[in-house]
């Protein structure tokens, strides 16, 4: 699903904004989202993102990491291995850190 956005003035070009794949609103202002493409950053930067957590073990990739960089977005990660789903107990913990930093 993607969303275009008509420049008005200039003559400029459409801009296609595209959400992540699986992304949902947790909470007002709490998104949730598979991994981030290029191609998604456009939609990303009308969220005023201040940070995004990480759930991956690999390394955040340098493309995105830029894009973070460039809007001032802090990048926490909690490298959780496996395909199983982590207990709610350890997310809150993780969460709780956080809020902590």
């Amino acid at each position: 699903m993607g969303f275009i956005v008509e420049e008005e003035e200039g003559g400029g070009k459409d801009v296609v904004m595209e959400p992540p794949s699986n992304f949902s609103m947790v909470e007002e202002g709490i998104y949730r989202s598979s991994f981030p493409h290029p191609y998604n950053f456009a939609f990303l930067e009308t969220l005023n993102l201040r940070s995004i957590i990480y759930l991956c073990p690999e390394p955040y990739l340098e493309e995105n990491m830029e894009f973070l960089r460039s809007h001032n977005i802090c990048l926490f990660q909690f490298g959780i291995e496996g395909k199983t789903e982590p207990s709610v107990a350890t997310l809150k913990d993780s969460i709780r850190g956080l809020s902590r930093s």
